[in-house]
């Protein structure tokens, strides 16, 4: 039987318009399937031109297929266009014996799109900063007040609306597809790179306490890598301080003892790792302005000594720093992204 179906995006993902009215292979473990992206028309975008697709009116009005709203959009990187919708064709599964013979394609992919999509946000996030977890949503908009009903003075409902037009950095068609197949194969962000993600979440939802334990470890791994692939050029008196228990505060003394030349300076990986000694072993959450610099210094550190390198130049417009691979090499032909915005 031929498996089509649509699948709406629990969150709405920012990508460039070029990425639209095209088919992408992708998959999650055994199972296979394309993912077909709408038409670039405005305002609500229109469904993919394929047969027997169902009428493109709901309850409540036109369905929406991808859709512009209120965000900075670098200049670069216009037109850009929220994905609401997408056509999942060709769903391909293994057969199982007779007491599994219901778990056919359909239900596979009712059983595993939800996971399927997690890793792809996780991609999406790592490549680009967006904020996609549909479990703890960040709105743009937010009463102030509600459910309050004031007797005294008289008001009635919320006493204002906050309003945040966010900053954006749209996915590429090359980096959508290369999620997709990122996803299919199995193969997950570097750890690192999760880390800081979760670090860069909890901090925007003011969990302070938590983004500096996340962002501390991320720097601990990669200071770590980073030093212990340099090891044969440190001084034998610093290089014996390495083993399996090394932790964040002998890797930044050996850093400074060894005049290594870092992304930050050792005094503000210093101060990150105090602050992650402060929360983890006394409780002590940090102002939300330590916590926004502390994921920076971890954002800075990661650009330049983690797994997915960024450039320090931006594009003329300012908007985005690009990734290269980890021999140095421009990605563009593969995957590239920009800095994450906090």
């Amino acid at each position: 039987m031929d498996v089509r179906a649509i699948f709406e995006l629990p969150v709405h993902i920012w990508m460039k318009c070029d990425a639209l009215g095209t088919t992408y292979p992708t998959g999650y473990g055994d199972l296979r399937f394309n993912v077909v992206m709408p038409q670039a028309r405005p305002p609500v975008g229109d469904p993919p031109d394929l047969p027997a697709m169902p009428p493109q009116e709901s309850a409540g009005g036109q369905v929406v297929w991808a859709q512009e709203y209120g965000a900075f959009i670098p200049e670069s990187l216009r037109p850009a266009i929220a994905l609401q919708r997408v056509v999942l064709t060709e769903v391909e599964g293994p057969s199982y014996d007779d007491h599994r013979s219901w778990f056919t394609p359909e239900h596979q992919l009712a059983e595993y799109i939800n996971r399927w999509f997690d890793d792809v946000r996780t991609w999406a996030e790592v490549l680009t900063g967006q904020d996609l977890d549909p479990n703890h949503r960040v709105y743009d908009a937010e009463s102030v007040g509600t459910g309050l009903t004031f007797i005294e003075p008289p008001h009635d409902g919320a006493l204002g609306l906050q309003i945040t037009t966010p900053r954006v950095l749209p996915l590429r068609a090359q980096e959508w597809a290369a999620i997709l197949g990122f996803v299919r194969d199995g193969e997950e962000p570097p750890l690192e790179e999760v880390l800081s993600r979760d670090a860069r979440a909890a901090q925007r939802r003011n969990a302070n306490r938590r983004a500096i334990i996340e962002a501390a470890t991320a720097l601990e791994i990669v200071l770590g890598r980073h030093i212990r692939g340099l090891a044969d050029q440190l001084p034998d008196t610093q290089r014996g301080r390495i083993n399996e228990r090394t932790a964040l505060g002998t890797y930044i003394a050996i850093a400074e003892h060894s005049r290594l030349q870092l992304a930050v300076p050792v005094d503000r990986l210093r101060w990150l790792k105090q602050l992650r000694n402060d929360a983890a072993h006394r409780g002590a959450a940090p102002s939300p302005w330590e916590a926004a610099d502390a994921v920076q210094v971890m954002i800075d550190f990661l650009g330049v000594h983690g797994q997915i390198r960024r450039t320090r130049e931006s594009e003329p417009d300012g908007g985005e720093f690009t990734l290269i691979n980890r021999e140095g090499a421009d990605m563009d032909d593969d995957c590239p992204s920009r800095r994450p915005e906090r």
